[in-house]
């Protein structure tokens, strides 16, 4: 009796298993532009789309930023190229950048070693991606607007982050 129950069990976690897995693509791999780095991305369908999320680890400025976001992939574009995919979403971002110059109430002030600038920031992502059928690739054009506030003080602005990614899919 004790065989059968743990037969049961083990073929009733090996289903949810399987079924949990149905669906899911993860992508890692390289962004190139003016916040570069290193990107994750896990997504899964849900309605008419897929949704996911994504985190770049990008470095600019002699700095590290690190972002979240809630990502959004589409085929609307599926009638023109098959594996053309738009994809959006939203996030924020936290890191440091270090500077020589600050500039407070429109004066330049310059320091004779680099300032440590801790910032956050508001994101946005719009995306083509194209995804090889023969290999798990992907490239991507895309673009990461941005607003952060930083220390000292200066507030940011970047309507036209521009971007191509390459990431493997798996």
């Amino acid at each position: 009796m004790k065989k059968v129950v743990w037969i049961q069990v083990l073929l009733l976690f090996c289903t949810f298993y399987s079924l949990q897995g149905q669906g899911v693509f993860r992508q890692a791999g390289l962004r190139a532009g003016y916040t570069g780095g290193l990107f994750f991305q896990s997504a899964s369908p849900s309605g008419n789309a897929d949704a996911g999320v994504m985190a770049l680890l990008s470095f600019r400025t002699n700095g590290l930023q690190l972002t979240g976001m809630k990502i959004f992939y589409d085929n609307a574009l599926s009638e023109i190229i098959p594996d053309l995919f738009a994809g959006w979403g939203y996030g924020a971002h936290a890191g440091f950048i270090t500077e020589y110059l600050t500039v407070y109430e429109k004066k330049d002030y310059y320091y004779k070693t680099e300032r440590l600038c801790p910032l956050i920031g508001i994101d946005v992502w719009g995306t083509l991606e194209y995804r090889f059928r023969e290999m798990p690739l992907a490239v991507s054009l895309n673009i990461k607007p941005f607003f952060e506030v930083g220390l000292p003080s200066f507030f940011r602005l970047m309507p036209a982050d521009l971007g191509i990614s390459v990431s493997y899919m798996f």
